[in-house]
Formats: structure tokens, C-alpha cells, sequence
């Protein structure tokens, strides 16, 4: 009988991460979710990256891409996130000494909450991923690998560790709010089962908090500051130039990072959410960098740990539960 791997991805706009189970141990992939045509890559690979080709075409994928290469599409149904999803199926399966054969392959893969509750847009992402149902012919690192899926999961973003602790959330109500790359997501739940009514996304992402801060730097200091300077910004708290730190840009960004988080907050009363729930949680990579903001807004409020992997831990749960 075929040995059954269980792999989960959560491909975002600012990373993608992944986990993957498999006769009983677990393993996780973190790299950023960048994407770059190349030709003729003589520089050596480094970790969390990836030399993809693909369709004839080569491309850089991960942490060495320049940040320039972000992709701000709302839509995930594009070659960056189909590329992220087929190189974490395939090192996962590396991992897993497989390499596809003579095992049962079960793949989850995030889609925005909007697109989930609409079965025409979740059923053509689906599709999109499986290829169709068409083989997958992949280079990775300069290997070839050639696989299909089929019958791929779908699950939602902002479920956080709702169905990873299943024992503990079945007997309180919660609100999950997720704040990504792109989006925040925010979902409340009754038990385990989400409120429908409550699945919404605002586009209050991280990207928009760095555009924020962006317009407010440039204006104040006259210079100018790439999309890699403020991704160093924002993960430091301050700005230098020529090696110097000016003390004052700290004020600045944690005042552009409350307004921010201020502004995540009113879209949700915005959109009725009371925060009359048992428990409050805060997922995504973004509740990292908001953590100060979120603890004195909210100081019962659990923001969790390591977040960021928050959202594929609940979907391996799921997809184990569904094909164990």
C-alpha cells in the first residue's frame, strides 16, 4: 500500500511557506514569493532560492530576487504563485526521498477568501493548478522533474490555527485576522465552523503600510529609497543614509505603523465585527511587524506563534483529515 504525503502550501504576495507530513515527521519551507525571467544563470543558487524552468522559459525564483519583482496582482491565478506551488511540491518531495513514486500525493493551496466563496473563481484556480490535468514538465536547479496532480484541496486564507486545534476552538467563538502581503483577511468563527457572512479581505496588507511609508520618507528627506531600502526600513525601524541613522525616522514609522493597523481595525468595524468573541487572534507575517500596535490595542488578544505558518498548519489538519 502506498505511503500517503501530506503537503500544505500558503503561497502569499510576500512569501510563500509550506509544510509537509510524511510517515510521521514533518517538514517546512519558507522563501519569498519573487519571480525573475533569467537566461544563462552563472552565479551559484543560494538557499531559498530556486533556478526554475519552465515552458521553455528560465527563471529566478525566492529570496535573491530584487524586491522590484514583487508581484501586486490581487489575482493568485498568475505564473509566480503556479511556479512557487510546483517548487515546494518538489523539494518537499525531495525531502521526502520520493521523487513521486509509490506514494499517495494530497496538496492543499490557499486562495484569497473572496475567491473561495465563489465557486467559479475557486474551481478555475483548481484548475489552474492542476494544469489541467495535463503532466507538469518542471526544471528545478537544473533536474527535471515531470508529475501531475489531481484532486488539489483549496482552502481559504485567514483560518489561522482554527483546525490545527480543533479541541480548544470547538468550544469558543473567535475572529482571525490575518494581515499578509497584499491583504488582511478576517474571518469569525462558531466552534470551527466560519461565519460566511463575516469572510471578508481588505487590501491593508504590508504592501500598502510600505507605500505609506514610502510617500512619508521621500517626502521628508528628499532622497530617494528603492522597494529593497524600505523592505530594510520596515524590518529595522529606522532609516540611514550614508551609514547614519536618523533617530527621528523611528517616530516616523511607528506612527505610520499604528495609523496603519488603525486603519485594518475600522475596515473590520466597518464591516460589522464587534470583537465580541471569546478569543482574538492575529496571523500573517504582518501581525510580526504590527506586534506592538496589536498588544496595546489589544492586549488579550494572541498573536501566534510563528504566525506566518499559522494558516498551512490548518490546512495540512484539513487534508489529513480528509484522506487519512
Amino acid at each position: 500500500m502506498n505511503e500517503h504525503v501530506f503537503i500544505a502550501i500558503d503561497s502569499g504576495k510576500y512569501a510563500t511557506k509550506a509544510m509537509m507530513e510524511y510517515k510521521g515527521k514533518t517538514s517546512t519551507m519558507l522563501f519569498r514569493t519573487k519571480l525573475q525571467e533569467v537566461s544563462d544563470v552563472g552565479v551559484e543558487i543560494q538557499p531559498n532560492s530556486f533556478k526554475v524552468e519552465y515552458e521553455d522559459t528560465q527563471y529566478l525564483l525566492g529570496d535573491m530576487v530584487s524586491e522590484n519583482q514583487s508581484d501586486f496582482n490581487l489575482s493568485k491565478e498568475t505564473l509566480i504563485h503556479k511556479l512557487a506551488i510546483y517548487t515546494v511540491i518538489v523539494e518537499m518531495m525531495k525531502k521526502a526521498n520520493s521523487y513521486f513514486h509509490n506514494v499517495q500525493l494530497h496538496v492543499a493551496v490557499n486562495v484569497p477568501i473572496n475567491v473561495y466563496k465563489s465557486k467559479s473563481l475557486k474551481d478555475s484556480f483548481k484548475k489552474f493548478v492542476e494544469n489541467n490535468n495535463r503532466t507538469i514538465y518542471f526544471r528545478l536547479n537544473n533536474c527535471q522533474y515531470n508529475f501531475s496532480l489531481n484532486d488539489v484541496t483549496i482552502c481559504f486564507e485567514g483560518m489561522g490555527l482554527t483546525y490545527a486545534n480543533t479541541v480548544e476552538r470547538q468550544i469558543s467563538s473567535s475572529a482571525v485576522l490575518d494581515i499578509g502581503g497584499l491583504n488582511t483577511t478576517y474571518c469569525t468563527f462558531n466552534g470551527i465552523q466560519p461565519d460566511f457572512n463575516s469572510m471578508t479581505v481588505s487590501h491593508l496588507g504590508m504592501n500598502t503600510l510600505k507605500a505609506k511609508l514610502e510617500q512619508e520618507l521621500v517626502q521628508r528627506y528628499n532622497r530617494n529609497i528603492s522597494a529593497n531600502d524600505l523592505e530594510q526600513i520596515i524590518q529595522k525601524g529606522y532609516y540611514s543614509h550614508m551609514g547614519k541613522i536618523d533617530e527621528d525616522s523611528k517616530s516616523v514609522i511607528n506612527y505610520i505603523k499604528a495609523s496603519h493597523f488603525e486603519q485594518i481595525i475600522n475596515y473590520a468595524k466597518q464591516h460589522n465585527y464587534t470583537f465580541n468573541q471569546d478569543r482574538i487572534y492575529f496571523a500573517g507575517g504582518g501581525s510580526l511587524l504590527l506586534q506592538k500596535e496589536i498588544q496595546k490595542s489589544f492586549p488579550q488578544a494572541s498573536i501566534l506563534i510563528n504566525p506566518q505558518f499559522a494558516n498551512v498548519k490548518s490546512f495540512l489538519e484539513i487534508i489529513k483529515v480528509k484522506y487519512s
